[in-house]
């Protein structure tokens, strides 16, 4: 059975970053890429990257007509870094979230010049403003969320339309 496009899309984020673990190319040494399950079913780690479906609209604009019509949606996912670095760490709590977000950049946007395309799956995708979220002590983090467009056909939105 076909997966719908907005799942096949979440499928090649995870993917991209799946490929940082143990990956020396990156200055953040993530231990997991986590995609919960309804339960929640996993445990807050240091350097563990969660990524979430967020938010979904139609872009009418972008929609067109045809047989069937093509509908035109952009879906936000978030990608929820975690951080609970080591007591003796002389690293500021900023300086390693920002280290962390650059490295999402350059692991999802990094792959080629056409990373917005997610292999054919969306026509454009953008990084939207982080969001800092400090635990005082706690677990810090980074919601580093991405807002990708992509069309389906209006009956069938496993079908990837141009």
């Amino acid at each position: 059975m076909p997966l719908a496009v907005v799942e096949q899309i979440a499928i090649e984020i995870k993917s991209r970053l799946d490929a940082m673990i143990g990956n020396g190319n990156y200055a953040t040494d993530v231990l997991e890429v986590v995609r919960p399950t309804r339960f929640g079913d996993f445990t807050p780690k240091d350097r563990q990257v969660m990524l979430v479906q967020g938010p979904q609209e139609l872009v009418a604009e972008l929609s067109h007509p045809g047989n069937p019509p093509a509908q035109a949606y952009r879906q936000i996912y978030q990608i929820r870094c975690h951080l609970m670095p080591s007591e003796r760490s002389t690293a500021t709590i900023d300086e390693l979230l920002n280290q962390f977000q650059a490295d999402i950049v350059r692991a999802i946007a990094g792959v080629s010049s056409t990373w917005h395309t997610f292999g054919g799956l969306a026509n454009d995708a953008q990084f939207m403003s982080p969001e800092y979220v400090s635990a005082d002590g706690g677990l810090d983090g980074i919601n580093c969320p991405i807002a990708v467009t992509f069309r389906t056909d209006d009956d069938d939105p496993t079908q990837v339309r141009g």
